[in-house]
């Protein structure tokens, strides 16, 4: 009984391990919604603050980077800062 359940407990934690894997939109993603809540923590308007994040929301969802130096390689490529743009 007690090697049934230590497997199942195995399985269970492979199943759960892959929901754990995040990509960098994700983190980014709930790192702009942790921007909102504590801006609504600290009496900001969560419209104002949401608004300033949309444009970024959109890029970060149809961008095709694989990670986070790609994407603001490729928006500040987009934006004609080629200064600051290195995707060497």
């Amino acid at each position: 009984m007690f090697f049934i359940l230590d497997i199942l407990s195995h399985i269970y934690y492979i199943v759960n391990m892959k929901e754990e894997i995040k990509t960098w939109q994700s983190k980014r993603i709930d790192a702009i919604n942790r921007k909102i809540k504590s801006g609504t923590a600290k009496g900001y308007s969560a419209q104002n603050i949401t608004e300033s994040y949309i444009d970024e929301y959109d890029r970060i969802c149809n961008s095709q980077a694989s990670n986070k130096e790609e994407y603001k390689a490729q928006c500040e490529h987009e934006h004609n800062d080629y200064i600051n743009a290195c995707l060497e």
